[in-house]
């Protein structure tokens, strides 16, 4: 199986109609998950052969070429024509973010994923991709397994500060303790 079904939610055998502009779009996508990279990337050249500004098919075509023949750079200029065609859409964005998650450009890929947050904030895909960069981010204590308790703690922290929100928080939180700790011994 691709590692693609992180990025991209697949549920039943079938995907949400209502993400993709067509369903040939969808089938493209299925196979790819299927894990038949050729098949899919073979498919997604048919859609472009009809209408070749099909964003979402370019960048599903970007994402075969990263996954099935590891061409990161040919890959990328498709998924910033993606972008091009449809700014508002997140699909580029997501394939952008796989792409360099793939290459291990974590930090890229994370920012791409934050853009196509800010665009489809509901896209199960975008949470999907961040499953994706937790899975692909080395663990805290590098020294650890990734599922020895402590990593596992510790990321899930780290996970929780990606918010600003939280980190006020966490940081409010730090600051009183501290306060009343020092009332406390006084």
């Amino acid at each position: 199986m691709s590692d693609l079904k992180h990025l991209l939610e697949f549920r039943n055998g079938q995907f949400r109609s209502d993400m993709f502009a067509s369903p040939s779009v969808c089938n493209a996508y299925k196979v790819l998950l299927e894990g038949d990279h050729r098949s899919a990337e073979q498919r997604f050249r048919r859609i472009l052969q009809e209408n070749s500004m099909d964003h979402e098919a370019i960048a599903g075509l970007a994402v075969c070429v990263a996954e099935d023949g590891g061409k990161f750079m040919t890959a990328e200029k498709m998924a910033q024509r993606a972008i091009r065609i449809s700014r508002k859409s997140a699909a580029g964005y997501i394939a952008l973010g796989y792409i360099n998650l793939k290459g291990a450009r974590l930090e890229e890929g994370y920012r791409y994923l934050m853009k196509a947050k800010h665009l489809a904030p509901r896209d199960p895909r975008v949470q999907q991709g961040f499953a994706l960069y937790d899975q692909e981010r080395p663990p805290v204590v590098a020294d650890l397994s990734r599922l020895h308790p402590v990593n596992r703690a510790l990321g899930g922290a780290r996970a929780y500060l990606r918010s600003p929100v939280h980190k006020f928080m966490a940081l409010s939180f730090v600051l009183s303790g501290l306060y009343l700790t020092g009332t406390w011994l006084a």
